[in-house]
């Protein structure tokens, strides 16, 4: 599966999260959708990808004589002291079920800077007349995984809700695939788009729209989105 924007979301966070949790970067193989990164944050064994995250470059091997050495990441603090948008932060809860949760914020322009699908979020943006000068994102999410799942937040200036619900639903759809599915439910007291793929930690999104904010739960199973769903507004 590829989620494109949660891709633009995560940014290195993927990769930190799963150094710090003991597995190398090639020791999963993620792929690039906005949806499951989400999970992929949480759980290291997840199939999302992120973007890539920058780092400095690394000295070739031809240089060297040897291998070259594998880029440095970012630490986990230095990832969440970004907040490009407190505001919309300020949406995501700071803890769920008693654990505390991280929260971090980015532009769009400064995610896809660092190397997201810029085509297709731009597709995206220009299909409900914006651009990504219009858009961020918050993520909040606990790094040492105690609670799997977490939650994303999209804003995009002036949205309205339904067109760019609709929007962020459609998009998330096609990168599940032909054999997704949507259906509307009541869930930890919000009216919210589920859209499944599976029965898997990756495979099932609660979608919930406030204003110009898009809100896109992960979690295990319908107990914990539920748990996340009503720490939101």
């Amino acid at each position: 599966m590829k989620h494109r924007l949660e891709r633009v979301a995560l940014g290195a966070v993927v990769m930190v999260v799963l150094v710090a949790c003991g597995g190398g970067a090639a020791s999963t193989a993620p792929s690039s959708s906005p949806a499951s990164a989400a999970s992929a944050a949480a759980s290291p064994a997840s199939s999302s990808s992120a973007v890539a995250s920058p780092a400095p470059a690394t000295t070739s091997p031809a240089a060297t004589g040897g291998a070259a050495s594998p880029p440095s990441l970012p630490s986990l603090p230095a990832i969440f002291s970004s907040h490009a948008d407190p505001e919309l932060e300020a949406q995501l809860p700071a803890e769920v079920s008693g654990t505390p949760l991280q929260r971090y914020s980015l532009t769009f322009t400064e995610s896809l800077d660092a190397g997201g699908d810029r085509a297709a979020v731009d597709a995206f943006l220009q299909g409900i007349g914006k651009s990504e000068a219009d858009g961020s994102f918050a993520v909040a999410l606990d790094p040492t995984n105690t609670l799997t799942g977490g939650i994303f937040a999209f804003k995009v200036d002036g949205a309205d809700t339904a067109v760019l619900l609709e929007a962020i639903v459609s998009l998330e759809k096609s990168d599940l695939g032909a054999d997704a599915t949507t259906r509307q439910a009541t869930v930890g007291g919000k009216s919210v788009t589920i859209l499944s793929v599976g029965t898997g930690p990756n495979d099932t999104e609660w979608i919930y729209g406030r204003g110009d904010v898009v809100f896109v739960v992960h979690a295990d199973d319908e107990t914990r989105a539920a748990a996340f769903l009503q720490a939101l507004p």
